[in-house]
Parts: C-alpha cells; structure tokens; sequence
C-alpha cells in the first residue's frame, strides 16, 4: 500500500484508471483566434480624396468656373478666328451686335476679343508666378531651416521686402526691368516669394520639433533624409493652398499694374489696360468697365474659392469636411445607400482529442 507521497508505478493495475480519472488541463476547447463581429462590415469605399472634393461645393464650383474661364481664353479664339489687334476705326465704341457681341472699344477692337485675350495673359502671369514663388519659397524656408546663418540672413531679407507694399515693389521692379510679360512676372515673383518662404520655414520648424522626426534623427537619418522624407511632405499641403490664394493676387496685382501702364505694355490685351482705355469712355461704352470688371471679379472670386475648398480638403479639423454631402455628389451620384456585406459566421473549432490519441 502506497503512501500519498509516494509516486504510483504506472504498471501497477490501478494506475490506468487514476490517470484517466484524473483532470487534464489540455484537454479543453481551445478559443479561436479569429474575432467574430455582429455587425455588418462595410464594403471598401471608393477613393475618399475624390468623394471630399465633390462634397466640397466651393472647390467644385471655384474650379468649373476657372476651367470654362481657360476654356475660354485658350480654346474659343483659334475656333473663332478672334483678333484682339484688329481695328474698324469708323464703328469705333459700337454697341454690342450679332457680330460683335461685346461691341468695340475707342480704337474699334472687337472688345469681347480683348477681354478673352487678357484672360488668357492674366492666367499665365497668375499661374507662372504662384509657380515660381512656390518653388523659391520652399527652396529658402526648408534651407532656412537647416542653417543658422541662411536663416538670419535670409529672413532678414524676407522682412525688407515685406515692409514694402506689394503694387509699390512691384512698379519699381518692373519699372527697372522694363515693360513686358516676363519682366512682370519676375517682379511679381519677387513680391511674392518671400511671404511663401515665411510660411514655410514656418510649417518646417514645427515639423522638426514632432517626435517621429527627432526618432528618425536619433536612427541616423541624415538633413537630406529628413528633408524629403519628412519635412517636403508636411508642407506642401499649407503650401499648395497659399500658392492658389497667391494666384489670385497676382491676377489683381497685374490687372492694377496694366491700368497703371507698368503691367503688360499696349497694344497687347490684359484686363488693367482695357480698364484704362474704357474710363476715359465710360459714359459713351459702359460696357468696356462693366465686362471687364466682370471677369475679373469672377476670375478672381473662383481663386479664392478654390484656396478656401483646398484649405477645408486637407485641413482635417474642418467642419466643411462634416457634414451633408455636397451638390456634386448628390449629382453625380457619387454618395448613395451604403452598400454593406455580413462577415461569414465563424464555428469555434474544439478541441477534444484524449492526451496519448
């Protein structure tokens, strides 16, 4: 007779029956690994940037009206075999007919050829310097960023130019250059370019003190890394939107240069020149005022409203972004019934084998 300390012999008789009677703690039902939801899954959604935009009626409608003012100034002209330098000296200030819809200007100029012309420049100069200020701007805030003695070189230059008015620097600048497009493009980049510069150095100097870029520096990622890796992309979102809003003042700033006779130089078409031939005939062809004031304020207006939609779009705090969906969606059909899918019901595999089977 055995003790209860002393182990029993599994070939005795009675050593089979205790082992079997005795509790196992491997053989119970093992729990699964996969997680089992009652509700309804999604389906997978559709690219989310596209659907924000068309909720997102401002942008949507800022960028149609900008795209029929391109259309417009670039498409309608070849098809029409308009002349914005052609002149009738003897219908000069007609009114507007079949045959010139927007009448003719005080040299008898198709005006509604002139206004589409200027369009055209007025777009070209806007674009090319939101452009290249841009790309200046980055250029001195990432490297401002990185060097102590750019920076207070740099932004010491940057503040100068600031604490002059925009039209004043601009007027000499073109005034030094000379009259013509690309002049007043590099005086318009000018003026520009350090405001974009400050607002980037900005961004970067906030990015630098988040934690993933000091991880990355504490990994031995090196300027260029960081730069490209972490710095570019964090800015180019409040960069973009600034560049639209800096497309719209250059549209204003050269329309105000021409009507000043230092923008695009005549007989060539712009918005500002149009302006200061029609003052002098305002009360003879309102409609040279009216018109292309008109274009201007819409151009203009369209502009800003696609920096505001593109500020709501990549500004995740925004309440635009919350909300009903937009006029486009529902037109589109883009936001309908949210198609849904029931994950499949998952049976708890058990396990009840007997130990030694």
């Amino acid at each position: 007779m055995s003790t209860p300390n002393e182990p029993t012999d599994p070939r005795k008789p009675g050593a089979e029956k205790l082992r079997r009677s005795a509790p196992s703690t491997l053989a119970v039902d093992l729990p699964s690994t996969q997680m089992l939801s009652l509700a309804p899954a999604r389906a997978a959604a559709p690219s989310s940037i596209w659907r924000r935009m068309l909720d997102n009626t401002q942008l949507m409608v800022g960028i149609i009206i900008v795209l029929v003012i391109f259309i417009i100034s670039y498409v309608l002209p070849p098809l029409l075999h308009l002349d914005p330098l052609a002149v009738d000296p003897a219908n000069r200030l007609a009114k507007p007919s079949a045959e010139h819809i927007f009448g003719l200007d005080n040299f008898g100029r198709d005006l509604f050829a002139r206004i589409v012309s200027g369009a055209s420049t007025s777009l070209i100069v806007g674009f090319v310097v939101a452009l290249v200020s841009g790309v200046l701007g980055v250029i001195i805030g990432v490297a401002s960023v990185f060097n102590k003695v750019l920076d207070a070189i740099l932004m010491r230059v940057c503040d100068g130019l600031m604490a002059i008015p925009a039209i004043l620097l601009a007027v000499a600048l073109t005034a030094a250059l000379g009259p013509s497009v690309s002049n007043l493009i590099i005086a318009l980049s000018i003026v520009y370019t350090p405001g974009l510069a400050r607002l980037v150095r900005a961004r970067a100097l906030a990015v630098m003190s988040e934690t993933f870029v000091t991880a990355s520096v504490m990994q031995g990622a090196g300027p260029l890394h960081i730069m490209w890796k972490h710095i570019l992309p964090n800015t180019m979102s409040v960069l973009v939107v600034q560049s639209t809003f800096t497309f719209a003042e250059s549209v204003i700033t050269e329309a105000a240069m021409s009507f000043l006779g230092a923008g695009v130089p005549a007989p060539q078409a712009s918005w500002g020149n149009i302006l200061y031939d029609g003052k002098s005939v305002i009360m003879q062809a309102p409609q040279m005022i009216i018109l292309t004031s008109a274009f201007l304020i819409i151009t203009v207006l369209a502009l800003n409203m696609i920096g505001d939609g593109l500020r709501d779009l990549v500004d995740q705090r925004s309440r635009a972004l919350v909300g009903k969906p937009g006029i486009f969606s529902r037109l589109l059909g883009v936001v309908g019934p949210r198609r849904t899918r029931t994950l499949p019901t998952t049976v708890r595999e058990t396990n009840n084998s007997e130990v030694g089977r």
